[in-house]
């Protein structure tokens, strides 16, 4: 314990010497010596190495015997050296701060969402009606963890969890209802109308994202991700104004897929971002709906 205390001791003593005694170029060597001992530092231009030697005197000579050896390697900001760079097991308030990967994964997000009938497309669906300007979603990310590759402060892979609310507002004086085992718009009939139709529900999404990252002015960051993300759905409801009156609910579930698989872009600049989504599955069962996909794109807020 006591010897451990003396190479503690010993290292803090090198480290004041070595910022203290500090070159302008090429290769550094400093030497301290204590009680017998001796502490020999070497600084280049990557790494510091630390050696410690221990005198052990006998009858015919004097031989010193190395006790301890440290190497502090990839230093992360030369333009704020300190003595703290060399002691590995003190942490670098500077270096997290300004080069630590940060996830843009939890936050807040609210976009427009939309119909396609063709697998990555972006075209008007003929299949759905939709009228873009009122169909939307929000929600939240509630969940984050991340994983940073080898410490590189520009590339990390995301993973969270979110909430939220989806909602398509159906153009025209028709609803959408259950009938004979499909989910079909109808115009009704001779007694009953249909107007400001909706079918909405609510939404997990467990996106995994690849991520990279470029810190800026003032530590803010330049960045882009994408991934895959699994959508749950739940809660889904057909809404319809019945000849004009209050709005009621005129279907559940919908033969709505539960489960969409899709893919999340992210791309921004400090705490803001837009994102777009786009799903590969088809929203409704096959064979019990209108054969459309359902996209959002929006813009993003990350804390």
């Amino acid at each position: 314990m006591k010897k451990r205390q003396l190479i503690a001791a010993c290292l803090l003593m090198a480290a004041c010497c070595t910022a203290a005694g500090q070159q302008t170029n090429g290769n550094r060597r400093s030497t301290v010596t204590t009680q017998g001992d001796s502490i020999i530092i070497r600084k280049g231009q990557g790494d510091m190495r630390i050696n410690i030697y221990e005198d052990l005197p006998d009858d015919k000579s004097t031989d010193e015997v190395k006790v301890y050896e440290g190497v502090y390697v990839k230093r992360i900001d030369a333009d704020r050296q300190s003595w703290l760079d060399a002691i590995p097991f003190i942490p670098n308030k500077n270096r997290k701060r300004n080069n630590a990967y940060e996830p843009h994964n939890s936050g807040i997000f609210i976009g427009f969402t939309h119909m396609t009938d063709n697998f990555m497309g972006f075209s008007d669906s003929r299949h759905f009606p939709l009228d873009l300007s009122q169909s939307w979603e929000f929600g939240f990310n509630f969940l984050s963890t991340y994983h940073n590759f080898s410490r590189n402060p520009h590339w990390g892979l995301n993973i969270g969890v979110s909430w939220g609310y989806r909602s398509f507002n159906i153009d025209g004086p028709v609803a959408l209802l259950k009938q004979d085992g499909r989910a079909v718009f109808s115009p009704g009939d001779e007694g009953t109308s249909y107007s400001q139709s909706r079918l909405r529900h609510f939404f997990f999404r467990i996106p995994v994202t690849a991520e990279w990252q470029q810190r800026l002015t003032r530590g803010r960051r330049l960045f882009f991700n994408m991934g895959p993300e699994i959508e749950i759905r739940h809660g889904v409801k057909s809404f319809a104004h019945i000849n004009g009156g209050k709005k009621k609910c005129v279907g559940k579930g919908m033969y709505v897929n539960p489960v969409g698989v899709g893919l999340l872009t992210q791309a921004g600049y400090g705490n803001l971002g837009v994102y777009l989504r786009y799903s590969f599955t088809r929203m409704f069962q096959k064979g019990k709906g209108p054969e459309v996909s359902p996209y959002s794109f929006g813009l993003a807020w990350y804390w």
